[in-house]
């Protein structure tokens, strides 16, 4: 009797994205209930890259060197590339100087210690600051971030490996940083669906620096869901911009179903738009 095919740990995605689109196509590194590593495994097949979270800048949550010798030997023999999110649970422009200076350490050690994955981005939250704080001038915010910002970078990481996330306020107020300092923008289309803003005007106006797109489905307030989700008019004018940027598209859900439902989703629009169907 011929031996048995090792079992799955987890259910297999079922749409193969990887090498698919003009463009590169990528997932969060937290799909499966696992660590990075089998996440990895399980999601090389299917996308190009890999989203890496590193959402919490407590110090035993920061990527060890073990780790990330493991991720790039991984990348080595899975195919896969990588584009890394920095902490979302600090703020750099925190009128508190510690506050400050913890968020800067936090993200140039996961940068830092990041570089020999070579990923295409670094996205970056510039969270306005929490409660308390409600009533620090933009002006003086900017200044505090720019200040914290000049700390955080390795001299070694091109600012433009820096995207800057669109997040629940007009990225406008954070223009003179990204300029000042020469970042990229991710353009999250799906928290800019939830807030009304209009995707092509915000393209016309930072088509020059987006480097990453950030996609997932919404219904009202609720952001993250699968790609079906979106209205018909919403996925033509996605699709038509992902035609123009042709840059690294990150499908943030964070569970298999929603996932695979996603993949299939990006597949068939967009054969459906190179058929001119759409």
């Amino acid at each position: 009797m011929a031996p048995k095919a090792p079992e799955q740990p987890f259910p297999p995605l079922t749409t193969v994205c990887k090498k698919r689109f003009p463009f590169a196509v990528a997932c969060p590194s937290f799909v499966y209930p696992a660590g990075y590593e089998e996440n990895v495994r399980c999601l090389a097949p299917f996308v190009d890259e890999i989203q890496l979270l590193f959402f919490e800048s407590e110090p035993r949550s920061l990527p060890s060197p073990a780790l990330i010798q493991e991720l790039s030997g991984l990348a080595a023999g899975c195919g896969i590339g990588y584009n890394i999110h920095l902490p979302s649970d600090v703020y750099p422009g925190h009128p508190d100087p510690d506050e400050r200076r913890r968020a800067a350490e936090a993200i140039h050690t996961i940068m830092q210690r990041c570089q020999d994955l070579s990923p295409s981005t670094f996205t970056l939250h510039l969270e306005r600051n929490p409660a308390g704080t409600e009533n620090l001038p933009v002006e003086r915010w900017q200044q505090y971030l720019l200040e914290s910002l000049e700390f955080m970078l390795p001299p070694e990481t091109p600012t433009r490996k820096i995207s800057i996330e669109t997040l629940d306020y007009p990225l406008e107020w954070v223009a003179p940083v990204i300029e000042a300092m020469d970042f990229s923008v991710c353009m999250d289309m799906g928290h800019l669906l939830v807030h009304g803003i209009d995707l092509r005007a915000f393209y016309e106006n930072w088509k020059d620096r987006i480097t990453v797109v950030h996609l997932h489905g919404v219904d009202g307030n609720e952001d993250h869901l699968s790609l079906d989700r979106l209205s018909d008019e919403q996925m033509r004018t996605v699709f038509g911009l992902l035609q123009a940027l042709k840059k690294v598209v990150v499908l943030e859900n964070y569970s298999c179903p929603r996932l695979n439902a996603s993949l299939a989703c990006l597949a068939d629009g967009w054969s459906r738009l190179m058929e001119k169907e759409i």
